[in-house]
């Protein structure tokens, strides 16, 4: 048990791509991928309290898992962030993409048309999405430099058989939307291949 939680551990470390706070530079804007964890919401309005951005772009549609009342994940988060404190003038939103490249795609055209021309992005995901939706954007939107954003979330948390699989899966991800043109190519260490094969194994028993 002590080789898949470490090969776990791996796993979650690489996939959840996160520059800190201390080498976070300020940014032109905030980008939310859309997701039912509060906790994305919540780190992108402490670093908007912290002066890291001007703005928040949240892009997602999504459903499943949505509390009772919002018709989308921007909807649920642009809620969540107001109740922190930050203006409805500081929020862009983008409320019909399904995936990580519609939300890239799709909120690009959102603050295009707001008229922002962001040089710097920090992004925030469900930690490890965050590696996979950083290289979203650094693919989709050219000269742009990206830093992910995450919150803190124990490898603990996804030791369930669908999350290690989802984890798995991820890597998978990695190559299949590299080579289809929808990221950038992301390379990946030999610890990191070696120890989604221990978990894969683990899965497949």
């Amino acid at each position: 048990m002590d080789r898949i939680e470490h090969a776990v551990e791996i796993l979650f470390a690489f996939l959840s791509e996160h520059t800190s706070f201390e080498q976070l530079p300020d940014a032109d804007i905030i980008f939310v991928f859309g997701h039912c964890d509060e906790c994305v919401a919540q780190q992108a309005a402490w670093l908007w309290h912290m002066g890291k951005a001007p703005r928040i772009v949240i892009a997602g549609k999504g459903g499943k898992g949505l509390p009772t009342g919002y018709e989308t994940e921007a909807d649920h988060y642009v809620s969540l962030i107001i109740q922190r404190g930050i203006p409805a003038e500081a929020i862009l939103l983008e409320k019909e993409s399904m995936n990580s490249l519609e939300n890239v795609q799709q909120g690009r055209g959102v603050w295009k048309k707001a008229g922002l021309e962001p040089r710097i992005i920090i992004a925030c995901a469900i930690p490890p999405l965050l590696r996979r939706s950083c290289a979203t954007l650094r693919k989709q939107c050219p000269g742009v430099t990206v830093h992910g954003s995450a919150f803190k979330m124990s490898p603990d948390e996804w030791d369930s058989w669908a999350r290690l699989r989802r984890l798995v899966g991820e890597i998978d991800r990695l190559k299949e939307y590299a080579g289809k043109g929808d990221i950038e190519v992301v390379d990946i260490p030999d610890q990191v291949l070696h120890a989604t094969q221990i978990v894969r194994q683990y899965c497949t028993v």
